[in-house]
Formats: structure tokens, sequence, C-alpha cells
């Protein structure tokens, strides 16, 4: 194993946590929550060739497929629907997910999260079911263990279900399995950061 390109913060922002590939592209992003990048969300696709440890820095160059700098953005997990044809994008500040068409890099909707099921619910890690019926999502609580507290500040920790809808283009927040782990002091520590897929 060997390091074969390098990329500067101006390039590539910091913290990121997705990594997935798609044909020839590999999709990485970055978030908020750090003193140098305390709000962002970013997503690239770079290509899966043309690394070399000869290259200059930033090469080969990804493309930008979002980038947005507003208050409490913060691009954190991501999944795949069935298929491939879309890439889900957590925006856990913001309590929504980012659509992007994979044929075309495009954000073609957003997933609106706040509702009846919760009203903060603070998505974390995405997993898609392995029929690609539904996209389960980690839901952070109101006392976070890791991260910075103003991007990962949930009201209802536990695994968030959205039912996939248009063939992965859309989907609905329909069901919320709580998790609560209450302190000898009454202090609510459940947070809920991780999330898999575990099949028989």
């Amino acid at each position: 194993m060997q390091i074969v390109a390098e990329y500067d913060l101006d390039t590539v922002h910091p913290n990121g946590c997705l990594g997935v590939q798609v044909g020839q592209k590999m999709y990485v992003d970055s978030g908020g929550g750090t003193a140098t990048h305390l709000f962002g969300a970013d997503v690239y696709a770079f290509p899966v060739t043309g690394f070399s440890p000869l290259n200059p820095p930033n090469v080969p160059a990804p493309t930008v497929v979002l980038s947005d700098t507003s208050e409490e953005a913060d691009a954190h997990g991501a999944t795949l629907t069935k298929h491939q044809r879309y890439l889900w994008v957590a925006d856990r500040g913001r309590n929504f997910i980012w659509v992007i068409e994979t044929k075309t890099d495009e954000v073609v909707n957003e997933i609106l999260l706040t509702g009846d099921v919760s009203d903060d619910p603070t998505p974390d890690l995405l997993a898609t079911s392995p029929n690609g019926s539904h996209v389960f999502m980690s839901l952070r609580g109101p006392n976070p263990l890791t991260a910075d507290p103003h991007v990962s500040t949930g009201s209802t920790p536990g695994i968030g279900v959205i039912k996939v809808r248009q063939a992965g283009r859309g989907g609905t927040f329909e069901a919320l399995a709580p998790v609560t782990n209450v302190d000898q002091g009454g202090v609510e520590r459940a947070d809920v950061h991780a999330l898999t897929i575990r099949l028989k």
C-alpha cells in the first residue's frame, strides 16, 4: 500500500465521511465541525485511474458535485440506492438528504426529514436495505458523544427508516426505532453514530 495522491485543503475540504464507488468514479465528501471548516458540505467525484506518486499535488483533479457553505451545513454519511442510480448524502446539520443522480452528478432532489417522526433527527450514517426498498439512518442524541455539537445534536436518538420512492429519487421518513440510555442524573446519553446492515 502506498500514497499515490495528495490534495490540499483548498482543493478538498476536510472532515470527510463517505467514500463510495460507482463505475469509474469515487465519491468523497467533506463536512463541517472543525475550526478550519466549521460549516460545509461538499461532494467530490474522483476518477479511479490516473493516480501516481509522480503526479504533482491535486492531480487528478476531482469534480465538485456540490459545495455549500451555509450555516449549519454538514455533509456526512451516504448510501447508494439500488442499481446505484442515485447517491444519497445526509446533511445532519440541516436534517435533509441530497439526492444526486450518479450518471450526471446533478442534485435532483432534497428529502426533508423533520416532521411527524422527529423534529430534529440529525442523520449521521446511512445504509440501504438489500432489496433497495428502505434506507436506514443512525440518528444522533441530545448529548453527542463525538463530533462538534453544533452539527451533531439531535432530539431522537435511534434508527430512522426511510421508504425509498421514485426508484431512489425520493423517499419518506416513516418510522423510528428509538434508543435510550438515561444516566443516574436523568440525562439522555444515547447517541447512535455508526450503522450497518448484517445479512443472515
